[in-house]
């Protein structure tokens, strides 16, 4: 009997249904926790499942601090040596920030699964968590992945959705390349098999409709929604997983075009008429922490400390700011007084480098923005964006030498997705 590997991060709640799953296609699973890699290395597994849940509380953004564990360093090996490898929602994200899909050379982070956004008729109607019951469509030729092996073109799959940020965000270059191999396997579509790049056919925003993709050799693949909730959906990816590796098929090698373009962290500049607030912690922020204790795993003597950061764009007529910031701060929208504080003005500190992250599209911002003009009456309000400030201190006296530290950990892009984020220096 094939084994598989059912990979759990702290967070992980999806095991149970996939084991049921991966047992009903007569696939043995063992759970293998993150910090068991020499457990992983000894059980020469089959295939790998990483599965649904919020690994690490989806701290900093969804998959990236499990895409760090020096676990997957032993994941990506066996993707490199042709073994399956299957992320599903939390599991698809983790596989997106690692860079094994789309399986660029070099796993080189080629986009992002972002907040979701439904859109409906061209307007927004929802933004974050959504759970329902919804369909794919299988988009690619029986055989082009270890979870299609024997599934034709316009096979319907019921299945549910349960996540906060299942929105696939890839430049359109890099899609049309996937697409023309054959990458992209499964879309979202209605019960009769319409295809319909909007809600609730498309839950969540994904560009293109894009529910899952796979890797060039058809051995990787990551997906946002759970076939394996549903008996009769989960066997069936599964079951194809045990086809696939019966009798593995052989892809013809290539290499994909597109490369990334450089990423540009330029400096942060406050506009005219805008009201800053810096929000941190009473408590033990976590995510802070988590953060830097991944960043320490990797060899970094770093601390890290987060803030939530608020821009408020208002009109000129707005006289009585003082007041204006206290209405906005007593509505409860912007921070919860009984654990946060707030300050209009960042703290310098020697040696810590302030890093502002938001949102490309920031459709909190532009939420919050409406509630306090419709709920409380502050219409003088033009626009506001929310985002993150992340402050790393390090030990080194050397600039040279802070500088450098601070380049490689941009590069590890914990800090932020650059297809779906932007990043400021605060001087």
């Amino acid at each position: 009997m094939f084994r598989v590997a059912v990979i759990l991060f702290p967070g992980t709640n999806c095991e149970g249904e996939t084991n049921r799953s991966l047992a009903n296609a007569g696939l043995a699973a063992d759970y293998i926790r993150w910090n068991e890699g020499a457990k992983l290395a000894q059980g020469n597994y089959d295939a790998y499942v990483l599965p649904g849940g919020f690994a690490y509380e989806d701290r900093s953004r969804a998959g990236i601090i499990a895409a760090l564990d020096p676990v997957m360093e032993q994941i990506k090996q066996a993707a490199a040596q042709g073994k399956p490898v299957i992320g599903i929602c939390n599991g698809c994200q983790v596989l997106v920030e690692t860079g094994l899909i789309p399986g660029l050379d070099g796993n080189i982070l080629a986009g992002a699964v972002a907040v979701n956004t439904r859109l409906k008729a061209g307007k927004i109607i929802g933004t974050g968590f959504y759970h329902d019951t919804i369909y794919i469509q299988t988009t690619a030729p029986a055989g082009r992945s270890c979870v299609t092996t024997n599934l034709e073109p316009g096979t319907i799959i019921p299945a549910t959705v349960a996540n906060g940020e299942g929105r696939f965000i890839f430049p359109t270059d890099l899609l049309v390349e996937l697409d023309k191999h054959q990458q992209i396997i499964f879309k979202y579509c209605t019960e009769a098999g319409e295809l319909a790049n909007e809600f609730p056919t498309t839950p969540n925003g994904a560009i293109w409709g894009i529910a899952g993709f796979c890797n060039p050799a058809g051995n990787v693949v990551a997906y946002m929604p759970h076939p394996e909730r549903l008996e009769r959906g989960g066997d069936s990816l599964f079951n194809n997983l045990r086809a696939w590796l019966e009798h593995p098929p052989k892809h013809e090698p290539y290499t994909m075009q597109w490369k990334p373009e450089s990423t540009v962290v330029g400096a942060y500049e406050c506009a005219k008429n805008c009201l800053q607030l810096y929000v941190e912690l009473k408590i033990t922020d976590n995510a802070a922490k988590t953060v830097e204790l991944a960043l320490q795993q990797k060899g970094y003597a770093v601390t890290v400390a987060r803030k939530t950061h608020w821009e408020v764009w208002h009109e000129e007529s707005v006289s009585d700011l003082k007041g204006f910031t206290q209405t906005m701060v007593d509505s409860g929208e912007l921070l919860n007084t009984h654990k946060e504080r707030y300050t209009q003005h960042k703290t310098t500190q020697p040696k810590t480098v302030s890093l502002l992250v938001r949102f490309s599209d920031d459709f909190e911002g532009k939420a919050v923005a409406d509630t306090l003009r419709s709920r409380f009456g502050l219409n003088g309000i033009a626009n506001i964006h929310k985002g993150v400030v992340w402050e790393l201190t390090f030990q080194s006296e050397d600039a040279a030498e802070r500088t450098r530290l601070l380049t490689e950990i941009l590069q590890t892009h914990i800090l932020f997705n650059p297809f779906s984020q932007d990043c400021k220096m605060i001087t």
